[in-house]
């Protein structure tokens, strides 16, 4: 508090700080009082009913892709599934090179997938 109120640069508003805190400390209870509700064992969880909604089917070619990316593993994981009406999937998977990250693994995914399809 001493820092953040009375050791920081002229130019900067005292008052951002202070709602920084407020933000904190409200983001904070909300969190506990959820962890706390999560930790209540209920009898009530169970679903009486579920109602199974198809979605329609959208004419035309469909590729979706996914890539897999694991901290300190050498290779990174890439996945896609092409679809057309009146025929099966066509899905597929490849090992590549590890990524920077899981974003790069994604992109790199989403990018090698546009020529599988």
């Amino acid at each position: 508090m001493d820092h953040l109120f009375w050791r920081v640069f002229s130019e900067l508003d005292d008052h951002q700080f202070a709602w920084i805190l407020w933000d904190t400390l409200k983001l904070a209870e909300t969190e506990s009082t959820l962890w706390a509700k999560a930790q209540i064992v209920s009898e009530q969880r169970t679903v009486s009913h579920v109602e199974v909604t198809t979605l329609p089917s959208i004419p035309g070619r469909w590729c979706f892709t996914d890539g897999f990316w694991k901290e300190n593993v050498i290779y990174s994981g890439q996945g896609w599934l092409s679809t057309l009406e009146g025929f099966d999937g066509l899905m597929g998977e490849r090992n590549v090179r590890v990524s920077l990250s899981p974003l790069h693994a994604e992109t790199q995914a989403l990018l090698s997938g546009q020529w599988n399809a």
